[in-house]
Formats: C-alpha cells, sequence, structure tokens
C-alpha cells in the first residue's frame, strides 16, 4: 500500500519539529492493525561494541572499547596524554550516556495512527519503571518514523550547549534504528551499473521498449558491469518484530570531558541496540511531545554498525 507522501513538517525551533500536517487520509485499521503501525512495547539490548571519536580542530582521533569498563587512550595533544576513563565519566550527574538516553525498556507510540502517510510522529517512553506515582509522568522523547524508508526513525537527543565546558549533549546526538518485521530477510541480486554508479542496460545500445531502465546509447559500453546487491524482502502484511540497525550517537564539548585543555573539541560516543518487540502498546502515564530531530536529519543507514 502506498502512503501518502504530501506530509510537511512543521518547525518550531532548533532541531524541533511541532508536528506533522495530517494531509493523509484517516483510514480505518484492518485486523491486525495498519501495515505503518509501528506501536508496542520494546526491551532494548546494548551492544558491547562501543566507538570514540574525538575531534581536534579537525583533526579525528578514532578508539573502541567493548563496554564501559575501560579507560581510552587518546594519545597526547599539546605533550599531554588524552584519556578517558569511560565509567567514571558515564557515572557523572551532568552526564547522559546511551542507555541513560535511549532506555533499556520503551513504549513505542505513534501521533495520528489511522492517517496514512509516510511520515509519523513517533514517541518514544522510558517504561523502565511501569507503575509511578501518582501525577508523576514519564520520559519521552520525541521523533520521525518514515516508512518509505523501511521504516527507519530517527530522535534528536541533543540541545544547545550553555558553554564551553557544558555537558549537554549536542544538538546532533541522535537514536536511530529501523523497525523490522516477521519473515523480513535478505536476497541477493544482479544490477548492472556504469562508473558513475547508476543503473544501466548492458545492451550496447540498442533500445527495447520492454525495458524501462534502457537509456540507449548512454549505458551502453565497458563501463556497464554487472554488480551484486543486497535487497531486504519484506513479506506483505507483516507485523513489526522489533528494532534492528539500532544505534545512539551522543557528542558533548571536549571541555566538559577533558577540562580546559580541550575547549573546541567535540568527543563523540556511539554504541550500538536491537529491541525486539515484546507486546502491545502498554506506557507509563506520560505527555507527548514534538519531534526533536538532530542537526542533519536523518542519519545514513550505511552509518550504522548494526
Amino acid at each position: 500500500m502506498r502512503l501518502s507522501r504530501c506530509c510537511l513538517l512543521v518547525g518550531v525551533g532548533a532541531g524541533v519539529v511541532g508536528g506533522v500536517l495530517a494531509c493523509g487520509p484517516i483510514v480505518a485499521p484492518p485486523p491486525g492493525g495498519h501495515p505503518w503501525d509501528v506501536r508496542g512495547n520494546y526491551s532494548v539490548t546494548y551492544a558491547d561494541n562501543l566507538r570514540l571519536t574525538l575531534n581536534i580542530a579537525g583533526a579525528r582521533r578514532e578508539a573502541t572499547a567493548s563496554g564501559y569498563g575501560n579507560v581510552v587512550d587518546f594519545g597526547e595533544f599539546n605533550g599531554q596524554p588524552v584519556t578517558l576513563d569511560l565509567t567514571a565519566f558515564c557515572n557523572r550527574q551532568d552526564v547522559v550516556c546511551p542507555s541513560e538516553a535511549f532506555w533499556n525498556s520503551v513504549s513505542v507510540d505513534l501521533q495520528d495512527p489511522n492517517r496514512q502517510q509516510d511520515l509519523h510522529v513517533i514517541n518514544v517512553i522510558n517504561n523502565t519503571v511501569h507503575e509511578l506515582p501518582a501525577g508523576q509522568r514519564a520520559e519521552t522523547r520525541g521523533g520521525l518514523v518514515n516508512h518509505a524508508e523501511l521504516d527507519r526513525f530517527v530522535l534528536g537527543l541533543g540541545a544547545d550547549s550553555a558553554g564551553d565546558e557544558d555537558c549537554t549533549a549536542l544538538a546532533i546526538s541522535l537514536a536511530g534504528g529501523r523497525f523490522s518485521r516477521v519473515g523480513e530477510h535478505v536476497v541477493t541480486q544482479t544490477v548492472h551499473r556504469n562508473a558513475a554508479g547508476t543503473r544501466c542496460n548492458p545492451d550496447a545500445g540498442a533500445l527495447d521498449a520492454s525495458t524501462p531502465e534502457d537509456g540507449g546509447n548512454g549505458d551502453a559500453g565497458p563501463g556497464c558491469q554487472p554488480v551484486n546487491e543486497q535487497r531486504l524482502v519484506i513479506p506483505p502484511g507483516a507485523r513489526v518484530e522489533g528494532i534492528k540497525e539500532g544505534r545512539v550517537v551522543l557528542t558533548w564539548l571536549g571541555g566538559c570531558a577533558f577540562g580546559p585543555a580541550l575547549i573546541g573539541a567535540t568527543l563523540s560516543l556511539e554504541s550500538d541496540f536491537n529491541a525486539p518487540r515484546t507486546g502491545d502498546l502498554d506506557p507509563p502515564p506520560y505527555t507527548p511531545v514534538p519531534a526533536a530531530v538532530p542537526d542533519g536529519g536523518f542519519p545514513d543507514a550505511s552509518a550504522s554498525g548494526g
């Protein structure tokens, strides 16, 4: 089923989207729910493959760590060693690390779930404590899910920093991934591409009306070569099974992690996760929030380590 692509985003501030204009038609849910309905409860498990990037004056220093019990060595700067104790850093009250930004147990709600459109606002709700004291609301983050791109989603996790040593995650920080489906699988297919990566037809330029991708003489010749590519196949009507290719990327000013010696630098910490769907939507009390999109919008799927 093709969803409506006419929806526009309503901006209300830096990185914050007030909503998706209600442009898609309202459709009564069929038995089993709409194909775009990603609502439910999810259990998040983080991998131990942490990736860290320290950017000093445009020079990137990269490191990896297996879990948070490591002291990461970034070498030297101005003759001084640059190291980061991950346990001490993430235990600081003013620092939020991945599992505190995208929680281990979440509920995912969808705004306007009966509207047939490519983009929906999602709310991810902290469900680590389901029964809250009277009057308390669960922490909630807003984002967008793009059904036209295999149900990929993104949440902005950062904000504008208040100063050089402030530990607020920067506005490029994000959580993202893809809602996976029962029975999905990857197949390998052979296609032809030219040196620019464009699809081509290796027919020596002979026009063939039965081949819509045939561009005539322009796509013939030795540059049109066969390439094996993988394609994700999703069975029609398959229900949501979980979240795959999940990752959280948090970025701070260097002064937060290393003090005045690295003011002007930035530190990024990236962690992968997956999250099987554990049941129907059952959130604690919460207040819906607008979508917050990180600077740069939807991340490139190829950047995921999942």
